[in-house]
């Protein structure tokens, strides 16, 4: 029997602190907001979900799975030697629709620039993972490439986790200062 854990590195295990200290973080928060007056439309849950996908994402290789699948998939079908270009396309794609995104949630939030930076910080995570998918090979000569002993690709892990923790705890002073 193989376990999800098996051969843990240091950039997993970053990882997965990582996120599970922000999924904990907006549950909490999700939490407390339920129990106050000030509700916050439960985007903290939404979040401490997100986070938790992204926990377990990070646990069971889901997305080297997926990439797997799709790797599988073009070959089958005599493509997968074509995929550059795709590849590349699709980042793009990517990139600015997480542009977009971000661009929309700052609207959207602008008078809870917290919220906004949290739910930024966890959309950028999401992309992240969505970009390791893809596996185009010059961006995965960069996010795994080794820093120390762990991989380029856990130092932004924990940039997003910041980012998303600091949103959390500006929504959570500013909603206690006014």
């Amino acid at each position: 029997m193989s376990l999800p854990f098996e051969g843990l590195s240091i950039t997993r295990v970053v990882g997965l602190v990582a996120y599970a200290g922000t999924a904990v973080l907006c549950a909490w928060r999700a939490r407390r907001d339920q129990q106050s007056i000030r509700r916050s439309g439960g985007v903290f849950g939404v979040l401490a979900v997100v986070q938790f996908v992204l926990l377990l994402d990070i646990a069971f290789n889901l997305r080297w799975k997926l990439h797997e699948f799709f790797m599988q998939e073009a070959m089958s079908h005599g493509l997968y030697g074509m995929r550059r270009s795709p590849q590349l396309l699709v980042l793009c794609a990517l990139a600015a629709a997480s542009a977009f995104c971000c661009i929309f949630i700052a609207r959207r939030f602008r008078w809870r620039r917290g919220a906004a930076i949290a739910v930024a910080g966890t959309l950028l995570s999401v992309a992240l993972r969505c970009a390791e998918v893809l596996s185009y090979h010059n961006l995965d000569a960069v996010l795994y490439a080794t820093v120390g002993k762990m991989m380029l690709v856990s130092v932004f892990w924990i940039g997003l986790t910041l980012l998303t923790w600091l949103g959390v705890w500006t929504d959570a002073t500013t909603v206690t200062a006014s």
